[in-house]
């Protein structure tokens, strides 16, 4: 089964999604080649014809420029093609490709000005050589300097548009940048490359390792090893240098290590999606399994209420800054204190569930990318202006805010204008003649070799329900598979007023007839409230109206005094919308996309400790015994780590929690991040209490980077073992 083409899906008028396409299309109008290319340009010494600089991550002065030309060359390319399905002669199709050629042709004089004094031929980069010679030599100076990852996306939209646009160029100016790195790493041993590409934060006692981020460069090589007709030996091999050993056994031998590591989480995301491309050119059904593996851990231990993923790490500074990392599975608490939800996961989060769904029809991925798009990706522009939301903020402190800023042009800018040159991805795959329909979204499917057109007009999920026409030149036998979400209890589908049994398969209900001219299809979805609890704090929880997760915009909202199930029965369904009023209130409960920038909104709710655990055991502070406690546990149940701890002073105290010597939890706690109720819930993995009614319990100081670090004082811990 594959994704269809972008060639075959276009936008239906008057939909959110052309709404939101349209404002990107004005978007990338607004910003001209000479602009994107002012960085380049500079960096060979060539002319910047007066123009006036992009800003902040794309000053001229800063480390990270020139990533958001690769970005823009993918959106304006893909946006080419979507406009030209519709009108081949879209008077905005052809200021895009004039403007892609413009930029290849400037990138083209770039590489060739720079090839004249540039180690060896075919450099091409905003930056100096010099990026690159520091990364070799594994110097850090509080820059992440990231300079393949810059590469990776001008090498991407390059490829794009010589893909989507058929610009010969571009193609050949990204094998002569491969060319150039091939030499580059060519220098280099094993060893050194190893640690130059090691995202592991912290590995052991005391060993802080050089960080940098090198995006998907790994998936990327393999793209230009398959557009090249698989030829290029020399292009696969590199490609295999990017494909890290520790990291792909880690995936493929299941083991979530990347709390553990403090590992960056769209780094390791775009290498995961390097595994899956490499399982594409190899067929290597381990490298699949180690991304199905990847994926389970996403959803079962590291999305938030959005799906989205990153947030804070469990070590302290520098190996935690707050917003990009992962923490341990489970333990989102300390995770939410501050921004989160970086936007550039949820966009390659989504590409990846697409990808993986292709290949296993494994309908939890497409539960998951709806939840995600509707609640993550369709908040992230700014309807006001420009795509700028870098990181989502689903704190559980109250007030959060979404922050707009059009001239940032930070990495999420850059994604954000290219995905959203794609918002009709994952809603159609094909497999032979039939077709899966995996999302709801507004949207036509055209088919013309087949002679075949779906469309999809509902609103969806504004209207609590799905309209789709199938419509045929011919009469034809094919299945059309239809998704039943998860969350919907009740769900009914009609074949031209005619009720079809729902019975899922796999998530998916099979239509399958001769079709003929024009049918339609209705599906009405179970709308319902609903909640989660947070997996590490049973007092806090998040609702959701169907796909659709609430967010209280309200500043300071008031905890509740009743509980979850209470809290819910008191909201009221406000009148042709997808909202709700606490009742005796005017808190009024909205989807994300509605809230408006800079307006609080609280995404949790503070609800009296919801039944998840019960209490099995409780002792003592045990400093006196070494800090080690022998704990009861349930082998056949999931059992949680309850420490309540005491007051702190100014100093900062990091440690880790173990049992018989492996490493469960690494805590890092302040003064001025001292958690409410003085405790903290550590969900322990089912592995680890598999088989066993006892854990040995030991806290150990953590050695980091020769810090002098101290266990906090401990009042009491317990194990808790799930009620349900």
């Amino acid at each position: 089964m594959k994704p269809v083409s972008y060639y075959n899906v276009e936008y239906l008028p008057n939909s959110t999604l052309k709404e939101k396409f349209e404002r990107n299309i004005n978007w990338m109008l607004s910003l001209t080649p000479d602009q994107l290319l002012y960085n380049y340009r500079k960096n060979a010494g060539l002319d910047t014809k007066g123009t006036t600089p992009l800003t902040v991550w794309e000053s001229p002065d800063f480390f990270f420029r020139g990533h958001f030309t690769g970005h823009y060359l993918s959106g304006a390319s893909k946006t080419f093609v979507e406009l030209t399905n519709t009108d081949e002669k879209d008077p905005q199709a052809v200021e895009l490709k004039n403007r892609v050629d413009l930029i290849v042709t400037g990138l083209k004089e770039v590489q060739d000005k720079l090839s004249e004094t540039s180690e060896f031929p075919g450099y091409l980069a905003a930056e100096p050589e010099k990026r690159f010679d520091n990364l070799e030599k594994l110097r850090f100076n509080g820059n992440h300097y990231v300079p393949y990852y810059a590469i990776q996306k001008l090498m991407d939209g390059l490829m794009d548009a010589y893909q989507y646009t058929g610009n010969q160029t571009a193609l050949q100016l990204v094998k002569n940048l491969t060319s150039y790195v091939e030499k580059r790493m060519a220098k280099l041993t094993p060893e050194r490359i190893s640690a130059m590409l090691d995202t592991r934060w912290y590995q052991g006692s005391g060993q802080y390792i050089f960080h940098q981020e090198f995006g998907a460069m790994h998936r990327t090589l393999l793209r230009l090893y398959e557009l090249t007709g698989k030829k290029e030996q020399d292009v696969f091999d590199l490609a295999e240098k990017f494909d890290r050993k520790w990291f792909r056994d880690m995936l493929i031998n299941n083991q979530d290590k990347l709390g553990y590591y403090s590992m960056h989480s769209n780094t390791e995301l775009v290498c995961a999606e390097g595994m899956l491309e490499y399982y594409h050119v190899t067929g290597d059904d381990q490298y699949k399994k180690g991304v199905e593996n990847y994926m389970d851990w996403m959803h079962t231990g590291h999305e938030l209420p959005t799906k989205g993923i990153s947030g804070r790490s469990a070590y302290p500074a520098p190996a935690d800054y707050g917003s990009e990392l992962y923490d341990y599975p489970e333990m989102f608490f300390k995770h939410l204190s501050k921004l989160n939800g970086e936007s550039c996961c949820s966009h390659d989060l989504n590409y990846l569930s697409s990808e993986l769904f292709a290949d296993t029809k494994d309908p939890v991925l497409m539960n998951d990318y709806e939840i995600r798009f509707i609640n993550a990706i369709m908040a992230q522009q700014n309807n006001d202006s420009a795509i700028a939301e870098y990181l989502y903020n689903l704190s559980v402190a109250p007030n959060s805010v979404k922050h707009y800023d059009r001239g940032g042009f930070w990495c999420c800018v850059g994604s954000g204008t290219e995905r959203h040159s794609t918002l009709v991805d994952g809603i159609y795959y094909q497999d032979n003649d039939d077709i899966y329909v995996a999302q709801y979204f507004d949207s036509i499917l055209n088919l013309k070799d087949q002679g075949v057109k779906v469309t999809q007009d509902a609103h969806y999920p504004d209207q609590h329900f799905a309209h789709i026409t199938v419509e045929t030149e011919q009469p034809k036998d094919f299945t059309i598979y239809v998704r039943v979400p998860k969350w919907s209890a009740e769900t009914t589908i009609t074949v031209d007023g005619k009720a079809v049994k729902v019975q899922p398969e796999n998530g998916f209900v099979a239509i399958k007839r001769n079709w003929s001219k024009k049918s339609e299809i209705t599906i009405n979805f179970d709308f319902q409230l609903r909640y989660q609890v947070l997996a590490d704090r049973f007092n806090r929880i998040a609702i959701y109206y169907g796909p659709i997760l609430l967010a209280a915009q309200k500043a300071d909202l008031p905890a509740s005094t009743v509980s979850a199930k209470e809290y819910l029965n008191d909201l009221e369904k406000v009148e042709g919308k997808n909202q709700f009023r606490l009742k005796g209130s005017d808190i009024i409960f909205k989807s994300l996309p509605e809230i408006p920038g800079e307006t609080p909104y609280n995404v949790f709710v503070k609800v009296p400790e919801e039944p998840v655990a019960k209490t099995i055991d409780t002792q003592n502070d045990g400093a006196q015994f070494g800090h080690q406690w022998t704990l009861a546990v349930d082998p056949d149940k999931k059992n949680y780590l309850k420490i309540t701890y005491s007051a702190l002073d100014d100093d900062i105290y990091s440690f880790q929690i173990e049992d018989d010597d492996q490493v469960l939890f690494t805590q890092t706690m302040t003064k001025e991040e001292w958690p409410e109720d003085s405790y903290y819930i550590y969900p322990l993995p089912q592995s680890v209490t598999k088989g066993r009614d006892k854990l040995n319990i030991k806290i150990e100081p953590l050695d980091y980077e020769s810090l002098n670090f101290d266990v906090a004082d401990i009042d009491k811990i317990e194990t808790m073992v799930a009620t349900k």
